[in-house]
């Protein structure tokens, strides 16, 4: 009789066990907008919980305002974001929040050049703070600037856009020498951004003598993707795309060392460099094996994981957002010119289907986390 209990006891309990191990819990971080702090665009971010794909419940991680004194502070519709460990938030400007202690780490601007086990390095170029690396510890929670000058984890000399003419010019300072005029001509920058601010043309390091930049027509119609050479000072067109003014800035996405994707809205355009050609591309790459194509109907985009359609729905690139096993974008109704946000949808990799998620006025899609 022991023995038969010992028995059913195991059947019952082993796939409790096998089923428990095996559970996929992941967290979608989702940025709101609260209505209530308007003037300093306080911004609400939501953890949507999942388990084996299904949707479980969300609840409030932390809140901030994105505006101070006027000028932006904390923004996470700016740039690209980064869930680094399944726990930190990297803003696109370079903002670090603290999403299991629910703090901000640090609040200031900066360019993310790397991330590193326990560190985060950073580039600083401003008109008043300068220019430096930092170096944001998460072990420590300390935040300091190098002093070491020989430090340098990226490629690319001292320049920048000088934006004060039309068309902008880039300046090269190179050290203990008169500043130089390396492009004469660099373009009007992209117009008709969120806030009207014209940002720094994207630019790419290719080694320490060669970059290249999205050079701007006047009329915003049309982009090339121009070469430059430090030294010489030579300038090569590797392309030319025609465009349409957007909100969102444009930026520039490595793929490999000599291979990447310039975005700009609902547009990509595919740069190679060995072959020096740029070509408009049809779908996203993959990113955990979902891609989307770029061209819509009035039914919407197509959707595939691994090659396979997956759904047919209208949504903004910019809010399609991939991760292990997972998916999820702000899913559109458009009627006419105008486009309406009807809540999320997130794949089910259990039931491989979509489902609808309810979500107030989605800012952002900020990453998928493990919990």
């Amino acid at each position: 009789m022991k023995t038969l209990f010992t028995i059913l006891f195991c059947l019952f309990l082993f796939p409790v066990i096998y089923l428990s191990q095996g559970n996929v819990k992941q967290a979608l971080y989702v940025v709101h907008v609260d209505a209530s702090g308007k003037s300093a665009f306080t911004q609400r971010i939501f953890a949507y919980h999942f388990l084996n794909g299904s949707f479980m419940g969300r609840d409030e991680v932390m809140s901030f305002d994105g505006k101070k004194e006027g000028k932006d502070y904390i923004r996470t519709d700016k740039g690209t974001n980064l869930i680094y460990k399944d726990r930190y938030l990297i803003t696109g400007m370079g903002n670090i929040l603290d999403l299991i202690d629910k703090k901000v780490l640090f609040d200031g601007r900066a360019s993310l050049v790397r991330c590193s086990n326990d560190s985060a390095v950073f580039y600083t170029n401003d008109i008043f703070k300068g220019k430096f690396y930092s170096i944001y510890d998460f072990k420590s929670k300390e935040y300091r600037e190098v002093k070491d000058l020989l430090f340098k984890p990226r490629f690319g000399r001292d320049i920048e856009f000088d934006k004060t003419t039309s068309p902008f010019k880039v300046i090269y300072y190179p050290q203990g020498k008169p500043k130089v005029t390396l492009v004469a001509d660099a373009g009007y920058g992209q117009l008709g951004t969120k806030d009207n601010f014209v940002p720094d043309p994207p630019l790419y390091w290719m080694d320490n003598d060669n970059f290249i930049y999205v050079h701007f027509n006047q009329a915003n119609n049309e982009i090339s993707i121009n070469k430059v050479n430090v030294d010489s000072k030579e300038i090569t067109v590797i392309g030319k795309i025609a465009i349409a003014k957007e909100r969102i800035p444009a930026s520039l996405t490595k793929i490999s060392k000599d291979q990447l994707i310039f975005w700009l809205g609902n547009k990509q355009v595919f740069i190679d460099l060995t072959t020096s050609t740029v070509s408009l591309m049809d779908s996203s790459r993959p990113d955990h094996g979902f891609t989307y194509e770029f061209k819509t109907d009035p039914k919407g985009r197509v959707v595939k994981l691994n090659g396979k359609d997956i759904g047919k729905y209208h949504f903004e690139t910019r809010n399609f957002i991939a991760g292990e096993n997972a998916a999820a974008f702000v899913k559109e109704l458009v009627i006419g010119g105008d486009s309406y946000q009807q809540g999320l949808m997130t794949w089910n990799f259990t039931k491989k289907d979509w489902e609808k998620v309810d979500a107030d006025e989605v800012l952002t899609l900020a990453g998928w986390g493990k919990e």
